[in-house]
């Protein structure tokens, strides 16, 4: 197969000279191929009568080309094309071109423009590289390195990461200064496009996921400034420099779980990104079942490596009780998707032995401006905030489950129980609709699953441990509280404007917040702990308005119930008496996740960025598709590659 790759490469080459230094470059190689015995003499006479035939072609294309960029650049001066901001959801239903496409006009607002990045951080560059172009020209090279060649070494060296993902900012914005005659015209012939245009534009937007994705781990976003971002980088980088790292022995069995895991997670990721595309209108419904299956396939046979493990066969079990769902409601088959990429980030912490310890807790902030200090605060702030969001989604996801009929509840109290997978990050696990119609006290006190401080101190100054009773109650207010928050998240509302057997919910929990009896009030509690601290707190509101003072946050009432981690961390900060201190070991690790997932995202893009077009390059070997280059390789060989294996094979699946 690698002289197959080898013959694919010089294909591409063939159809496209873009990549050639010279016509006489190319020959030689040939001639070189062929003096080893690569090549026939055949296939190298062959091959050199392409590319003189190529050479002249491309010669009357290139006045072609020079006539239409003159004609672009007059119409463009006449009428200026802008994008209007749609108010529309991308989820809107599309006409069949539009699907076809698989970018829309609309996405182009998130791509954004291009905009040169005229300051750059000292760590980034050697002084020779002093303007733009040659930045990003370094930068491509540094981010193919970093993400690609040597992505195994970012579990090692998380410092490599943050510079990385400076660099993707300069390669991105290169990308788009690169493209604007692809994004011009997209504009201006939607929905109708040619291959060329398209390719680039959905390579923009494939890199502009991982942008997101990467600004995101950091508590950025795609609207904030490039400086900004370039800044809180580059600080983390900083830190992360300071790692004290350790490499930790493995058995053959913990590597063996480590690569099954990686698998398992990759085909995951696969399914749901997938399904995420169907339910946004970006694949048709016959294209998306022949992609469904043959990810479903590699994700069975990466579930059966793990058949052994009890986590896994449960999760396993799990999968597959989704496909049902994968015909008529992509919804739901989302939700399970995300609940079991939920579940396998808890088995990472769980289960899998990391092949390094990171080490932050002697980190040294000397040498850091109040700037980057700020940062610093900013980046653990987001991070606890991020918590909340992600709870809030899985409870979401967990809902639509449960009034789908599949009982994830069960499976997740498994998990926790029997195989003491603690799920941590979920506060609150609701269940369906009609379940929850009949919920008692004990009910909503053990939906809430976030542990709870259950000393506190009365007004004499004397420690009391809370009864049973009032910890239930304290739990029950606390996952109510929760639970209100959910009705202003989008895909909340989403959720039960498309289920009418969801529409009652407020009304349920107003009627069992009347209903229920609490012997303990959270405002009670919030006292108590005002006392234990010396802290004046007269209800739960004050300690609300506390925990936003120390994470800088505007939560409600609602959401800081939510908020509430199990550390309890406005607790320990008053314990310390030190509000603004930053837990350096406790940010690496709860951000190395996110980070590595951030890693596989920029792995995927960057790899989309140099994708082989393999149509093309066994056109250029003389045949009329690849299918029939992979037919010639088997017989030549005595292989039986399928298509699809080829791809595979070639890293193009």
């Amino acid at each position: 197969m690698k002289k197959f790759l080898a013959i694919i490469v010089l294909g591409l080459l063939w159809c496209n000279m873009g990549f050639a230094e010279s016509l006489a470059d190319e020959i030689s190689k040939l001639e070189k191929l062929y003096k080893q015995g690569t090549l026939t003499k055949e296939e190298f006479s062959k091959a050199k009568s392409i590319l003189l035939e190529t050479d002249t072609n491309s010669s009357k294309k290139t006045e072609k080309t020079k006539k239409k960029s003159k004609n672009i650049k007059k119409e463009k001066s006449k009428k200026e094309v802008k994008i209007k901001k749609s108010k529309e959801p991308i989820s809107k239903e599309r006409n069949e071109k539009e699907v076809k496409l698989g970018v829309f006009l609309e996405d182009l607002e998130s791509i954004g423009t291009y905009q040169k990045i005229e300051l750059a951080p000292d760590e980034l560059f050697h002084k020779k590289y002093n303007s733009f172009t040659s930045r990003a020209k370094y930068s491509l090279s540094q981010v193919g390195n970093i993400f690609v060649n040597q992505k195994g070494l970012l579990e090692k060296y998380p410092d490599r990461m943050m510079k990385g993902m400076a660099y993707f900012e300069f390669f991105y914005q290169k990308e788009l200064k690169d493209n604007q005659i692809a994004i011009d015209r997209f504009i201006k012939n939607y929905p109708t496009w040619d291959p060329g245009t398209i390719k680039s534009v959905k390579k923009l937007y494939s890199l502009n996921k991982a942008r997101k994705s990467m600004r995101e781990a950091l508590g950025l976003s795609l609207d904030d400034d490039i400086q900004k971002v370039l800044a809180t980088q580059i600080t983390m980088y900083k830190l992360f420099s300071q790692n004290d790292t350790s490499k930790n022995k493995l058995t053959k069995e913990e590597k063996k779980i480590i690569k099954v895991d990686k698998n398992i997670n990759k085909e995951i990721g696969k399914a749901k990104a997938l399904v995420e595309k169907r339910i946004e209108n970006r694949i048709p419904k016959d294209k998306f079942l022949k992609e469904y299956s043959k990810i479903n396939r590699r994700l069975t046979n990466a579930l059966k490596n793990a058949a052994n493990i009890k986590e896994y066969e449960l999760l396993s079990s799990f999968v597959m009780e989704l496909h049902s769902f994968k015909n008529e409601d992509t919804s739901a088959l989302l939700s399970g998707y995300k609940l079991a990429d939920f579940i396998l980030k808890d088995f990472k912490k769980d289960l899998l032995k990391k092949t390094y310890t990171q080490d932050l807790s002697k980190a040294d902030f000397s040498n850091f401006t109040q700037e980057e200090l700020i940062i610093l605060g900013d980046v653990t702030k987001n991070n606890k905030l991020k918590k909340n969001e992600i709870s809030n989604e899985i409870q979401i996801e967990i809902l639509n489950l449960e009034n789908k009929k599949l009982p994830v509840s069960k499976l997740l109290d498994v998990y926790r129980d029997e195989l003491d997978v603690k799920l941590e990050s979920l506060n609150l696990q609701l269940a369906s609709k009609e379940t929850m119609n009949r919920w008692v006290l004990s009910d909503w006190a053990n939906a809430w699953k976030s542990p709870i401080p259950t000393k506190v101190q009365d007004a004499a100054g004397i420690e009391v441990n809370l009864s049973e009773k009032e910890i239930e109650s304290v739990k029950a207010q606390l996952a109510m509280q929760n639970f209100k928050e959910l009705f202003d998240v989008d895909q909340f509302k989403d959720l039960v404007a498309n289920n009418s057997d969801l529409k009652d919910l407020q009304s349920l929990v107003a009627e069992s917040t009347k209903s229920l009896k609490f012997s303990y009030t959270l405002d009670d509690w919030a006292v108590s702990f005002g006392d234990m601290y010396n802290v004046d707190l007269k209800n739960y509101a004050d300690l609300t308005a506390l925990a936003n003072a120390q994470h800088g946050a505007n939560w409600s009432v609602e959401e800081y119930s939510s908020a509430y981690q199990a550390n309890v961390d406005i607790i320990n900060a008053l314990q310390s008496g030190d509000l603004s201190s930053l837990d350096a070991a406790s940010l690496a690790s709860d951000l190395g996740a996110s980070l590595q997932d951030v890693a596989d995202t920029i792995t995927a893009a960057s790899a989309a960025g140099i994708s082989v077009d393999l149509e093309a390059a066994a056109e250029g070997l003389g045949y009329d598709s690849f299918a029939d280059a992979v037919a010639a390789y088997n017989a030549e060989h005595g292989t039986n590659y399928t298509v699809d294996e080829a791809k595979e094979a070639l890293g193009q699946d």
